[in-house]
């Protein structure tokens, strides 16, 4: 029962690295875009932006690693 349990949570934490990193790399396209325009505000928007997309894949990335800990922690 446990197993099962432990085994969902895995899947949904995988999707959901699945979707984050897609919608990253899509915002980061954006944002490149947005970095190579002559407007300073566009500029300065994109560099933002990128900070923002790299803290979204550090914080799933550390969930990833969190998991990955208890698991091998706990036994399952």
């Amino acid at each position: 029962m446990v197993e099962s349990i432990v085994g969902v949570l895995v899947f949904l934490l995988k999707a959901v690295q699945v979707v984050a990193g897609s919608y990253a790399a899509f915002k980061l396209g954006l944002y490149g875009v947005g970095y190579m325009t002559k407007n300073q505000r566009k500029i300065d928007e994109a560099k933002d932006g990128m900070k923002n997309v790299v803290i979204g894949i550090v914080i799933v990335a550390g969930a990833a690693v969190a998991v990955s800990w208890l698991q091998g922690n706990i036994g399952f």
